[in-house]
C-alpha cells in the first residue's frame, strides 16, 4: 500500500494549479474477521479499504474531502481529477482563515510494527467451541492497518502495523454474562486461551442469585477497563485539550488550576508504549512523552498547529481535537490479585457501560453496570451485582477518593470497528477506591 499512496500522492500533486499546496491522509487496513453466535461462526469474511483525505490550500484558504479508492491508479485517476478540479474551484470561495497553520516540515520517515497475524483456524478456535452452559459469541479480527501522509512541499510519513483482537463474551441460560478481551500486535495464543480461561472461571459466581446494592457509597475495586470507561467521557470533551482548559469547558480544567489529585496520579501521552503512529492526519510528528499530569498536578495539554496560531502558543502535534491516541497512566504497587480482600464490603467491576458526563463541575462521569460486576463481603467476591447506576466524580476517585493504583498496566486497545479500525488504546493500572456513588 506504501507504494501506492506515494504513487497517488505524486499523482495529485501534478494536478495543482500555480499557488495551491496539497496534503493527503491516507487510511487503509487489510482485515480478517469471524462473528461467533452460540459458539459457532455465523459470518466470516474479509475487508480491504483504502480512504484518502485530501486537503487542498491556496492563499489561506483550505479546503478538503475524503474518498474511497480501489487501490490502482490506473483506475483511481479520473476520481482524483475530478476531486482537485472541485476543490481548487471551491476554495477561492471560502473566506480567508486567519488561524490556518503552516504545512509541516518537510521530513520522511516510516514506522512498522513487528508481528505474527495467526491464521483463519486459530482466530476462530480461540473465540468459537463449547464453555459448559454458556454460549459464546462475539468477534475475532485481525491484520494490518496502515496510516499515511504527504504533502506538495514533500513531506512522506508512512506506518503500518499488525494487530489482532477479540472481543468475546459468554452468557449463561439465566442472562449472567463475562467478557473478555485479547489484543496485539504478535498473536499469542496460549495468552488469548487464558484470557478465555480466566473469563469462563468467572461463569460460576455470575450463575448465583443477583444481589443489587442499595443507593450509597461503596468501596470498589475498578479494573484498567473500568477505569478507561470512566475517562472516557471526560477526554471526549477536552479533559486535557489546551483550548477547552482555557475556555474553562475542559472537565480538568481544575487541576490546571489549583486542584490536586492523588500525588501517585501520573498520566501522559506516550504513543511509544502503545505502538500507535507517531504522526497526526496532519503530518506534524505526534506529541510524545507529553507530561499531562505528575504527581496529581495537570502539566502539559495537547495544543494543535490550530490552538497555538488562533492564540499563540507552540503546538505540540495534537490533533484537531485535543484528545490523546496513546494515554499511559503510570501503575502502582498494589496486587490486583488481592482487590477483593481490600475491598472489604463493597463492590468489583470490570467495566462501566454508556458511560457520560453528567456534569462538567468535578469531571462528573455516569454509567452502568454490565458485564461482570461482583458483589463483595467478607473480602470475597459473593454474587453477581444487577443493573445499577454509577455517578461520580472522576476528579474526586483520583484525589481524594483514591486508595490505591494497581501494579499492573494494562493495553487497552481502542475496539471500535465503526467505519474502519483504529489503531488507539491506551495504557491503565487498576485503581481501588473509597465512596464509589451508586445512585439507583
Amino acid at each position: 500500500m506504501q507504494s501506492w499512496f506515494y504513487d497517488v500522492s505524486e499523482y495529485l500533486d501534478s494536478l495543482l494549479s500555480e499557488g495551491e499546496q496539497v496534503t493527503v491522509s491516507f487510511a487503509g487496513e487489510v482485515t480478517g474477521f469471524a462473528r461467533i453466535s452460540s459458539g459457532c461462526v455465523r459470518q466470516g469474511g474479509s475487508i480491504e479499504q483504502r480512504e484518502l483525505t485530501i486537503s487542498l490550500r491556496k492563499d489561506g484558504r483550505e479546503i478538503q474531502s475524503s474518498v474511497m479508492l480501489s487501490g490502482s491508479l490506473q483506475t483511481d485517476r479520473d476520481a482524483l481529477r475530478a476531486i482537485v478540479d472541485r476543490l481548487s474551484s471551491a476554495v477561492a470561495d471560502l473566506p480567508v482563515d486567519p488561524h490556518l497553520p503552516d504545512l509541516p516540515d518537510t521530513v520522511t520517515d516510516e514506522q512498522r510494527g513487528q508481528g505474527r497475524i495467526p491464521v483463519p483456524e486459530e482466530l476462530i478456535d480461540a473465540i468459537a467451541g463449547d464453555c459448559g452452559d454458556a454460549q459464546t459469541c462475539g468477534i475475532a479480527i485481525t491484520g494490518t492497518m496502515y496510516r499515511g501522509v504527504a504533502t506538495s512541499t514533500g513531506l512522506r510519513r508512512w506506518y503500518e502495523a499488525p494487530l489482532t483482537v477479540i472481543d468475546g463474551s459468554m452468557h449463561l441460560p439465566g442472562g449472567g454474562a463475562t467478557k473478555w478481551v485479547w489484543t496485539g500486535e504478535n498473536w499469542n495464543p496460549s495468552a488469548a486461551r487464558s484470557s478465555r480461561d480466566h473469563a469462563e472461571s468467572m461463569l460460576e459466581i455470575l450463575a448465583r442469585d443477583v444481589q443489587t446494592p442499595p443507593v450509597g457509597s461503596y468501596r470498589a475495586w475498578l479494573e484498567p477497563a473500568a477505569l478507561d470507561d470512566l475517562l472516557g467521557p471526560v477526554i471526549w470533551n477536552g479533559g486535557f485539550s489546551a483550548k477547552a482548559i482555557m475556555t474553562g469547558s475542559s472537565p480538568l480544567a481544575p487541576i490546571y488550576d489549583g486542584t490536586r489529585l492523588d500525588p501517585r496520579v501520573c498520566f501522559r501521552e506516550n504513543p511509544v508504549a502503545i505502538g500507535v503512529p507517531q504522526f497526526g492526519s496532519h503530518g506534524h510528528p505526534s506529541p510524545a512523552g507529553l507530561d499531562l499530569v505528575a504527581e496529581g498536578v495537570g502539566q502539559e495539554k495537547f495544543i494543535s498547529p490550530r490552538t497555538a496560531m488562533e492564540h499563540g502558543l507552540t503546538h505540540n502535534g495534537a490533533s484537531s481535537g485535543e484528545y490523546p491516541d496513546a494515554l499511559e497512566m503510570d501503575p502502582g504497587d498494589f496486587d490486583p490479585a488481592s482487590a477483593c480482600a481490600q475491598v472489604g464490603d463493597g463492590l468489583w467491576l470490570s467495566h462501566v457501560h454508556y458511560t457520560n458526563l453528567a456534569a462538567r463541575e468535578g469531571a462528573r462521569v455516569t454509567g452502568v453496570t454490565r458485564w461482570i460486576a461482583l458483589r463483595v463481603k467478607d473480602g470475597e467476591a459473593v454474587a453477581p451485582v444487577g443493573t445499577v447506576r454509577i455517578d461520580d466524580s472522576v476528579i474526586r476517585l483520583l484525589g481524594e477518593g483514591l486508595i490505591d493504583i494497581g501494579s499492573r498496566a494494562e493495553l487497552l486497545t481502542n475496539l471500535s470497528t465503526y467505519g474502519s479500525r483504529s489503531p488507539e488504546g491506551s495504557k491503565l493500572p487498576g485503581i481501588l477506591v473509597e465512596g464509589l456513588r451508586v445512585v439507583g
